[in-house]
């Protein structure tokens, strides 16, 4: 089976738990106790499971039917999630027997014997299970969501059986059924875009690229704006894979490189390997064998490590590549690896016969010639069954081809009828309006050559109200001019009466500035006197810190100048204050500086002494000349 059907399944099963806890009831507390005992040792001893079941029903004969069947689901699943497929079908078996028609369990109940058939390979009974399951519905049910997945799910079988034609109008019938529901439904919308997936994919294994890149191209945005990033890079790989079966290998690795974060973000492994071995079958493409395998390498080792099923689907290429490059020994250990002979095991016969007809290159001179005829033999027979299988699809593929050209012809010619009949309509509509434009053109003409004739008369008869009003304010302005004329003559009387009062006031003031000036330099000559008088007083005061400071530690300043001789006599003495734990405050005082700039004779004495912002300025200072 394919990745893709793998991780649906998987879906499909986490789907199927959740849904039969919803309906999942129990007449007591002890019931659900022994199912959680029961379930606990499924793996370890299933014989016993089963009896402890059989017993549970047994002793509850007053259950309700629903719930027996319920118990018997819930661990059907359960078996099957544990792989232990027989028990599982087992418990379906045991559930039908409560169930009945009119019971909508029923229906999730067939679905999931279908999918535990189709694990096991099955497939005629996990159609016979689908089928049923799709017929109840329609008799009673008519749930459409239901029904289109039943449908995807019956056309994944078909795919699992090679059987693309039927799987392809499978996929078609159920996004039917789902656009034929409630379109604004998120829900609806979901289903229909992993139809549109799986469409994709029965497109191009049947060799139909053109169909199948169109679809996944069509459904990418669509999930990108769901942020379904799961599904967005399952549909980006399989875009991928088809672009490069169809050359388009740069359109391919660009792609890639997009996805590839993404699954890193989701942290999905096997999504990552898958992803970085189209870049390693996209340079294979080119033949470029060489760079093709880092990515083989890389991808190989993600699967061995999470041991997939599909690690055929890199060690065929990697070998490919390896016998291209001569590359022998490494691969051996590809061939040898316990994964790799573990599925080698179950592999169907196209990957066996691929990988055989590799794997002869690399055990060619190991073999001996009974051993190559009986190897040769075997690579016949696969081809033959290969075959024969294939001339079986070939008639029913060409089919589908021929119908999907012929939907594809009849899309366009549908297309052009509706072109043809928007144009006619168009057409019609343009008439319609020319004529209208043409009437409102009309309309508007008559209109305005009315309202011109009417807007002349009106201006002719202003002009006259004009010309009465101009006359009057020449008057009213000649009168206007003699009174400001007299007006303008009293002003300038004012002003000079005014001018010569301010001239007098002038001189008053500018005496008693003067004699403020006077009195205000007395007082700043008084002022600097004494601030002179105090600096001398403190610098007397710091000769004589500076000397006690000496006659206690001696050798201080001696020591400290021997081993920082750039420092200056006013370095010294700052340091000579430092030490005597002096505050900022008192420092500036003493060396008639600004308190904030003792920080700055800090820093700069720091640096002389080649100090950096990690040592520690205060053990220096402190320790000298003790």
């Amino acid at each position: 089976m394919k990745p893709k059907i793998v991780f649906r399944l998987a879906l499909i099963f986490g789907w199927m738990i959740f849904f039969t806890a919803g309906f999942a009831q129990s007449s007591t507390k002890q019931i659900n106790e022994a199912i959680k005992n029961i379930k606990s040792n499924l793996n370890k001893n299933p014989a016993q499971s089963k009896a402890d079941l059989l017993q549970l029903v047994t002793k509850n004969p007053s259950a309700p039917d629903t719930c027996k069947a319920n118990i018997y689901m819930d661990v059907a699943i359960a078996f099957g999630m544990l792989n232990q497929l027989d028990s599982g079908l087992w418990a379906i078996n045991q559930a039908l027997t409560y169930e009945t028609d009119k019971d909508f369990n029923r229906i999730n109940t067939l679905r999931t014997k279908a999918i535990l058939h189709r694990l096991k390979g099955e497939y005629a009974q996990a159609t016979d299970a689908i089928k049923a399951c799709l017929q109840l519905n329609d008799s009673i049910w008519k749930n459409q969501p239901f029904k289109a997945i039943a449908l995807q799910e019956y056309a994944s079988l078909c795919n699992d059986q090679n059987n693309f034609y039927q799987a392809t109008k499978l996929y078609l019938q159920a996004l039917d059924v789902v656009n034929s529901t409630n379109n604004n439904d998120k829900k609806n919308l979901f289903i229909a875009l992993k139809i549109q997936i799986n469409l994709g994919e029965a497109y191009g294994r049947s060799g139909n690229y053109g169909f199948a890149i169109r679809t996944l191209q069509k459904t990418l945005p669509q999930l990108d704006s769901l942020k379904d990033y799961d599904g967005y890079i399952r549909a980006g790989y399989q875009l991928a894979e088809y672009l490069i079966q169809t050359n388009q290998c740069t359109s391919a690795d660009s792609l890639v490189n997009i996805l590839l974060p993404l699954a890193r973000e989701i942290k999905n492994e096997e999504l990552e390997s898958y992803l970085i071995l189209k870049l390693g079958l996209s340079r294979s493409q080119q033949l470029k064998y060489q760079k093709s395998l880092p990515y083989y390498r890389q991808s190989f080792g993600l699967m061995k490590k999470n041991q997939s099923f599909f690690i055929l689907e890199v060690a065929i290429p990697y070998l490919t590549a390896l016998k291209n490059t001569n590359g022998y020994p490494e691969a051996r250990q590809v061939m040898k690896s316990e994964v790799v002979q573990s599925v080698l095991k179950t592999a169907n016969n196209d990957d066996l016969l691929n990988y055989k007809k590799v794997a002869i290159h690399f055990l060619y001179n190991e073999l001996s010639p009974a051993q190559l005829h009986a190897y040769y033999q075997e690579i016949q027979r696969l081809s033959d069954t290969v075959k024969i299988e294939g001339q079986k699809q070939l008639a029913l593929e060409l089919q589908a081809k021929y119908q999907f050209e012929q939907q594809e012809k009849n899309e366009k010619l549908l297309l052009k009828e509706n072109e043809i009949l928007r144009e006619s309509e168009g057409y019609k509509r343009k008439q319609i309006y020319l004529i209208l434009i043409i009437a409102t053109f009309l309309i508007t003409t008559i209109v305005l050559i009315y309202l011109r004739v009417r807007q002349r008369s009106r201006i002719q008869a202003r002009e006259l109200d004009v010309q009465k009003i101009e006359n009057k304010v020449q008057k009213q302005q000649t009168e206007w001019a003699l009174q400001e004329k007299q007006y303008r003559d009293q002003l300038l009387e004012q002003q000079k009466t005014l001018l010569i009062q301010t001239l007098a006031d002038s001189e008053e003031l500018k005496l008693k500035i003067n004699q403020i000036v006077a009195e205000q330099q007395q007082e700043r000559r008084q002022e600097l006197m004494e601030q002179f008088e105090k600096a001398v007083e403190d610098r007397t005061g710091l000769d004589k810190l500076l000397i006690q400071f000496n006659n206690i530690h001696p050798g201080f300043a001696s020591e400290l100048l021997q081993n920082y001789p750039k420092l200056t006599q006013t370095d010294m003495q700052f340091c000579i204050l430092y030490r005597m734990n002096l505050s900022t405050k008192e420092i500036s005082a003493l060396l008639l500086v600004e308190p904030r700039s003792i920080y700055t004779k800090k820093y700069r004495i720091m640096e002389k002494m080649g100090l950096g912002k990690e040592d520690d300025f205060d053990q220096i200072i402190f320790n000298k000349g003790r």
